[in-house]
Formats: structure tokens, C-alpha cells, sequence
């Protein structure tokens, strides 16, 4: 079944590999990801916040207007059809990612499992609440490291420990939060609560 995903609105994104095999085999992987999430999907989506692990990974993503759409394309010169269907672009980065990762492990067959899942964001609370819980997804999965260490999330980008990615507009982000002290604040202040903040999957 095709998942819509509809100009202006905000969803969680995710999905994990296929018989919850592992999306990710070397560190260099992850990078990789995100290269092609960068080609496929920053035309399409603006990016809040992510975290990639083993077998899984989670996207807070809005879907930009047609217009601003078509201004990515001409100004980067992609040969991508207009207007572009945000599933469809996740499909080219879900295909061109495990061609890349079969080849390398010499593995067959799909390496994700066959449909995306997304939840709509329909508030300002929801929003910075599944920021967090995106953030604090290694702890929830008992990672040794901390979520506030764990390189392959969008959270040391936000704290300056990690060069932010072109596809993440932070701006947002912390402005929703109502700056960057109050983000901070607001991951601790529920990592201290030992609360699971959604029960997303």
C-alpha cells in the first residue's frame, strides 16, 4: 500500500530492516545514508532531526511546497522529474542504499522492510517531544554509549560536537524549542524522568 505524504505537513518517518536484519555493517554506512538521503530527499523534505541505528532508523521530516521543490532542482541541476513525490524519492534512496549494501555483503533480496511507516505531527508539543524521543532512541535500544555521544543522530549536531549536516534545518528546530537552552533543558529534563517518552514502534 503507497504511503501519502502531503505537502506542509510534518511526520516521523522510519523503518527498519527487513526480518530486523541489519540496515547498517561499517561505519561508513551510516555516511553513505545520509549522502543519498541528501540527494533524494533534501529536494523534497526539510529535515529536523534523525538517528540511524543498527537495524532501524528514524526521520522528523515536513514536506516542502512544490514551489520551493522546483527551486532545489533548477538551482542544483537535478535531472529529477517535477513535481516529486516525497514516497517515491524515499523508495530511490531505500533501492539505491541496499544495491550499494548488497554489493557489499554480498547479500540478495530487500534489505528494508517493504513499506515506510510515518505518523502525521500535529502539534507544536508533539513535535518537540518526538525530537527527543528521536534523540534518546540509542538509550531506549540499550546502547553502551549515551544518546548525548551516539555519533549517528542529528543530537551532536545541535550541541556543536558534530558539523551539522546541509539537510538539517535546525533554525526550526530550536526555535520551536524556544532556543537552544531550552532543547538542551528539555532532553535532560526527560532523560532524568527515566520516562519512555512515546512508545513509538
Amino acid at each position: 500500500m503507497s504511503v501519502s505524504l502531503l505537502s506542509n505537513r510534518y511526520y516521523h518517518i522510519y523503518n527498519r530492516g527487513n526480518n530486523r536484519e541489519s540496515l547498517f555493517y561499517k561505519e561508513e554506512n551510516y555516511d553513505y545514508f545520509l549522502q543519498k538521503y541528501f540527494y533524494y530527499c533534501y529536494p523534497v523534505f526539510e529535515t529536523y532531526a534523525f538517528c540511524l541505528l543498527n537495524n532501524h532508523f528514524h526521520m522528523i521530516i515536513s514536506v516542502r511546497p512544490e514551489s520551493q521543490q522546483q527551486e532545489i532542482i533548477i538551482s542544483q541541476q537535478l535531472d529529477f522529474k517535477f513535481p516529486l513525490s516525497p514516497s517515491k524519492q524515499l523508495s530511490h534512496l531505500f533501492n539505491g542504499y541496499a544495491q550499494a549494501i548488497n554489493h557489499q555483503e554480498d547479500r540478495v533480496g530487500s534489505l528494508f522492510q517493504k513499506n515506510f511507516k510515518r505518523k502525521i505531527v500535529e502539534s507544536e508539543e508533539y513535535f518537540r517531544r518526538v525530537i527527543i524521543y528521536v534523540h534518546q532512541n540509542p538509550d531506549k535500544h540499550g546502547y553502551s554509549i549515551s544518546y548525548k555521544q551516539y555519533p549517528f543522530s542529528s543530537y551532536p549536531c545541535y550541541i556543536g560536537k558534530k558539523e551539522s549536516h546541509d539537510f538539517l534545518n535546525m533554525e526550526k528546530t530550536l526555535d520551536l524549542f524556544g532556543g537552544k537552552e531550552n532543547f538542551l533543558a528539555a532532553h535532560d529534563e526527560f532523560e532524568a524522568s527515566g520516562q519512555d517518552i512515546f512508545g513509538l514502534e
